[in-house]
């Protein structure tokens, strides 16, 4: 599915909804270069390449979380399904603390980058 061309007699995305698209166009191709990388990564017996190649993934990975935390900055909906996080008990939520400023990701959470 096309977000960003519709289809004949489709109404045209506003400006706000077309940056929305190409950011979460950009997120899917962070996303696939992580499974991409992960997969050579997995494949490759050269410890050198290999953690070149680790290096690589993980920056795609903050990448990951510096595009969700702007597409949650964007769309107001989007920011209230982060807050509202239905994957763990209330107790287990994680939150930024008192400083917003603070961004949460999920490499940080467990100690890495």
């Amino acid at each position: 599915m096309s977000y960003g061309k519709p289809e004949s007699g489709a109404m045209q995305a506003s400006p706000l909804g077309q940056l929305l698209i190409m950011l979460r166009e950009d997120l899917m191709g962070e996303l696939q270069a992580i499974n991409q990388y992960q997969a050579h990564i997995d494949n490759i017996e050269e410890a050198e390449i290999k953690e070149l190649l680790e290096h690589i993934r993980d920056d795609e990975k903050e990448h990951v979380a510096e595009l969700t935390h702007l597409i949650s900055r964007v769309d107001a909906i989007q920011r209230e399904k982060f807050l509202n996080d239905h994957t763990a008990a209330p107790a287990e939520r994680v939150s930024a603390g008192k400083d917003e400023s603070q961004v949460l990701t999920v490499g940080n959470l467990f100690g890495k980058k």
